[in-house]
């Protein structure tokens, strides 16, 4: 049987792309850079505390709040912004696509062109909410509706990908 997907990649698809990622291959760094970023937070906190009640705020206080409140936005939007800066650089043509998985391969069509990848390309999968992502590499992926597809059912198709890969899918 061969799988069919029609992947619109917008902002919502490429947000699940992209905390895939986070969570599969860049887990070790996304850790470390939020363990950073919570204490430069912290740190910045604490300098503004101590400005106000020694009754010394002043611009350069002003300016690590903000910084603080930036590093704190960028980790609590990291998925979107990541996602955002993704859709920006997205080749035009690439938006949609149709894949169609086969027993030895699967097959990416977009305005763009066709692409076939062999299953053992990919690194990782992870699911989340009608979607399910494939991690090529570090800096690739490549995400599917589930809701979009058509020639089975989700439950085949994770059993599939599955055996086909010989990887578990992770749930994000």
């Amino acid at each position: 049987m061969n799988f069919v997907f029609n992947t619109v990649y917008d902002m919502d698809a490429l947000t699940v792309m992209a905390r895939a990622v986070r969570k599969t291959t860049h887990k070790k760094k996304s850790k470390r850079s939020h363990i950073f970023g919570v204490i430069v937070i912290a740190l910045a906190i604490l300098l503004v505390v101590v400005a106000v009640l020694a009754d010394d705020f002043n611009f350069n206080t002003f300016i690590t709040s903000i910084a603080g409140i930036a590093i704190l936005a960028a980790l609590i939007f990291e998925d979107r912004l990541n996602a955002f800066i993704a859709l920006k650089r997205m080749i035009k043509g690439s938006e949609k696509g149709v894949v169609t998985f086969g027993e030895d391969n699967f097959v990416s069509s977009t305005e763009v062109g066709t692409t076939e990848f062999k299953y053992n390309i990919i690194e990782a999968i992870a699911r989340r909410g009608d979607y399910i992502v494939f991690v090529l590499s570090r800096r690739h992926a490549q995400v599917y509706d589930l809701t979009a597809m058509s020639n089975g059912t989700p439950k085949e198709f994770c059993r599939f990908i599955e055996e086909k890969t010989g990887l578990k899918i992770q749930k994000i």
